[in-house]
């Protein structure tokens, strides 16, 4: 039986987006017990996504005491460190909410956490996440993911903070000790350091972000995803733009970040899962793609925003197996 079928896990997600984390956590047997967001059109997908799951508004809103939960995981708002933000760090509105996660989890109490934001939290954040959990009875380890690493066409760098209640067994804490890369997690450490490049050609695309409505830098604010002009350069983007008069095309964000393919329509019964994962892509545009492009296409902007705030469900996958891992291992009492 493999550990994802023996596991009996349950998490708590909060900014939950629509739906990264879980998406990875459920793929390794650990069932959703509630989300927590806030952003109107992301509400929408994860109802859509896992109807019947309650959908909490406000982290404020949550006591970890009415909550039992293996696993608390959550993205914390990045806005307050990106480095195109104002860099206010933890001291910001947004940023700040890292605060509420730490309170839910010193309430309810979960055996493994997971938090997860940008790589300007390093240097903004990263201290006093790391010490909050410390002094709520947690072993901690960092890791620093370039999504590219496990098959996306972006680098996409993401900052993934594991905690371990201090009464599991240390022999998780010690499987962490000096890990870099997710891969260093499982048995078979598949996970590789180099991008894969099975079905595409060409070299790594810009990280997918939202982006201002002007010419500006790309940024964590509102506005449409300047993805296309950004990866093929100003004069290739308005051809391709001026091919068909179209849009960037959500569907085609949606296989950048690992997600299936309708995954942010809300007219879509059923996503499909994209087949040319893992690829690079080139300048042209290959078969296995959707279409770059889109005219008419209904929320695009509110897909496409909710996609750049999103996090690549691959890169966090590897560490939920292996936190299932040492839960079976537990459950079994493998551990003295």
């Amino acid at each position: 039986m493999t550990a994802a079928l023996m596991a009996s896990m349950k998490a708590l997600s909060l900014f939950s987006g629509i739906g990264g984390l879980d998406l990875a956590a459920e793929s390794c047997g650990i069932e959703t017990a509630a989300f927590c967001e806030i952003e109107p059109y992301a509400v929408e997908v994860l109802k859509r996504r896992w109807p019947g799951v309650p959908i909490i508004d406000d982290v404020r809103k949550i006591r970890g005491c009415d909550w039992t939960v293996d696993v608390v995981h959550g993205g914390f708002p990045c806005q307050d460190l990106s480095v195109a933000g104002k860099q206010a760090g933890l001291e910001g509105e947004r940023s700040g909410l890292w605060f509420e996660m730490l309170r839910v989890i010193a309430e309810c109490r979960p055996a493994f956490v997971l938090a997860e934001n940008v790589r300007g939290a390093v240097n903004l954040a990263l201290d006093t996440v790391y010490a909050g959990l410390e002094d709520e009875g947690y072993e901690v380890r960092t890791l620093l993911l370039p999504a590219a690493a496990f098959g996306a066409p972006h680098k996409r760098e993401r900052l993934f903070v594991v905690g371990v209640r201090r009464d599991v067994p240390h022999a998780f804490a010690e499987r962490l000790q000096g890990s870099e890369r997710a891969g260093a997690f499982c048995e078979d450490g598949t996970a590789s350091s180099q991008p894969a490049a099975e079905c595409g050609k060409g070299s790594l695309w810009p990280t997918p972000t939202v982006g201002t409505s002007g010419g500006g830098k790309l940024c964590g604010g509102t506005g449409h995803l300047k993805m296309l002009r950004d990866a093929l350069g100003y004069e290739e983007a308005r051809k391709l733009s001026a091919g068909n008069g179209g849009k960037l095309n959500p569907e085609w964000v949606e296989i950048l970040m690992g997600f299936p393919l309708g995954w942010t329509d809300l007219d879509c019964d059923e996503p499909e899962p994209w087949p040319g994962w893992p690829a690079l892509m080139g300048e042209s545009q290959y078969p296995y793609e959707p279409p770059r492009t889109v005219t008419g296409c209904p929320n695009r902007a509110k897909r496409l925003k909710c996609l750049g705030n999103a996090v690549v469900q691959h890169q966090a996958r590897p560490i939920f197996e292996a936190i299932v891992q040492i839960h079976n291992l537990i459950t079994c009492k493998c551990f003295t």
